[in-house]
């Protein structure tokens, strides 16, 4: 049945292979871009301060993305829509907290408990893409 599924995510938001982006991809994306550079530098402490500006635009982002819709939620209606709407902003409010516990520990000096959080984040991530995100092409 997933495999029937999936097509027809990808029809509906990647026809003839290209789609309008959305405001929540852009802020997605936003999110990416820094979060690669956070990953990078997490266990440098002498890059902290350039480090905590990254994770103000993750956490900037990652607010604003919750206020938004999937582009999955449109394929869905009544009942069903409204929990995985439900899901979407409980997974996206875990990512924002885990967001704060991680500029906490940057500015608190405790680099190691951040590598921890990153990780944390990234465990997140991966899921709320796989339940959230449609397959990329």
């Amino acid at each position: 049945m997933l495999l029937a599924y999936v097509p027809f995510v990808e029809a509906n938001s990647h026809e003839d292979g290209e789609h309008d982006h959305t405001a929540l991809e852009d802020q997605m994306s936003a999110m990416n871009k820094a979060w690669r550079s956070i990953r990078r530098q997490i266990k440098d402490s002498s890059k902290n301060e350039s480090t905590l500006a990254l994770v103000a635009k993750v956490k900037k982002a990652a607010q604003e993305s919750a206020k938004l819709t999937p582009i999955l939620a449109g394929d869905l209606s009544g009942d069903e829509k409204k929990k995985f709407m439900e899901g979407y902003q409980k997974a996206m409010k875990r990512t924002t907290g885990l967001i704060s516990q991680l500029e906490a520990a940057l500015k608190s000096g405790d680099n190691a408990g951040a590598e921890e959080i990153v990780a944390k984040i990234n465990d997140a991530r991966k899921h709320g893409h796989e339940k959230y995100k449609p397959e990329d092409d």
